[in-house]
């Protein structure tokens, strides 16, 4: 805040400064333009320079837009823009490719447990180890699951073809009695299951619970399996200890996919389980399509009556 004196608030010399200088303000803003002092003369002089500075201004940004874009006067041009653009994407993709390092020497000996967990985890180094040291291949862990069963479930191509070739057993059985095969298929790898079969592995193998492969891989959604076991001779309606086929309980888990598969491939719909029920009778009452393109199904493959 402003500290007036006694001598101004006398005298009145604080209002006549602020109104001097409010006239000199006034004044200055009051001055017309220089180009307006000479009449309308000078003031149509300003006007067209003003014009003439927009339009140059224009004429500038139009010549710098038209020296950005490209040109296209001939074929030529064309394809010099398109293999530049695919040059450009090249250069983009193409990452500088890291040394892999090289694998550790491993001095130590592995042990069983050591072997086993390097199959779950891949490390192929101490599998090589294991195996070069002269370790069983069919050592097994506490639910008598071998490595062999291990890399099926997990899909170690590598491995289980490492292991083939060190003399693993081609069908060991786990405490439930599912060979490899079954675990490929209920880990969904067809490449390994492919490996299996074509080494002579059974394809109509069963576990403890009369499942066959056929019933895993329906069971776990895995459709590719499922088709290359009917391919190499699985039987489609096969039943297990309740008395279900494939298509039991592929429709009783929702695996409508596999159910597809199963009917393309002639699965019988008309089988009874243990509980005496066919494959339509497990459909939910809500699935009224489903059920009625299954009856249809049943009833094209009913015989015909004998007249």
């Amino acid at each position: 805040m402003e500290l007036i004196s006694v001598q101004q608030l006398v005298s009145g010399d604080r209002y006549e400064g602020k109104v001097r200088a409010f006239e000199v303000l006034a004044r200055g803003a009051a001055q017309e333009p220089e180009g307006w002092r000479h009449g309308v003369a000078g003031v149509r002089d300003a006007v067209h320079e003003e014009k003439q500075k927009v339009k140059e201004d224009r004429r500038k940004k139009l010549e710098t837009l038209n020296n950005s874009r490209v040109r296209l006067e001939s074929l030529q041009d064309l394809e010099a823009i398109v293999r530049l653009r695919k040059q450009k994407r090249s250069r983009k993709r193409v990452r500088p490719t890291e040394p892999k390092p090289e694998p550790a020497v491993l001095a130590e000996p592995v042990d069983a447990v050591r072997f086993l967990q390097a199959v779950l985890e891949n490390q192929v180094p101490m599998i090589d180890k294991y195996l070069a040291d002269g370790g069983d291949p069919n050592v097994h862990d506490q639910f008598r699951c071998t490595a062999l069963h291990w890399a099926c479930l997990r899909g170690h191509a590598e491995i289980v073809d490492k292991l083939l070739a060190a003399g693993a057993k081609l069908e060991p059985r786990d405490m439930l009695e599912a060979t490899p095969v079954l675990w490929a298929c209920r880990g969904g790898h067809l490449d390994v299951l492919q490996r299996l079969l074509d080494r002579g592995a059974k394809v109509s193998t069963r576990d403890k619970l009369r499942s066959t492969a056929l019933h895993v891989a329906v069971r776990t959604g895995h459709c590719d399996c499922a088709e290359h076991l009917i391919a190499c001779g699985a039987e489609i309606d096969a039943q297990d200890k309740e008395g279900d086929t494939p298509i039991h309980d592929a429709i009783r888990l929702g695996r409508f996919k596999a159910v597809k598969t199963l009917l393309m491939y002639g699965a019988n719909l008309s089988v009874w389980n243990q509980e005496a029920l066919r494959p339509v009778d497990l459909v939910k009452d809500w699935q009224r399509g489903i059920r009625h393109t299954l009856q249809t199904c049943a009833d094209r493959q009913r015989p015909p009556r004998p007249h």
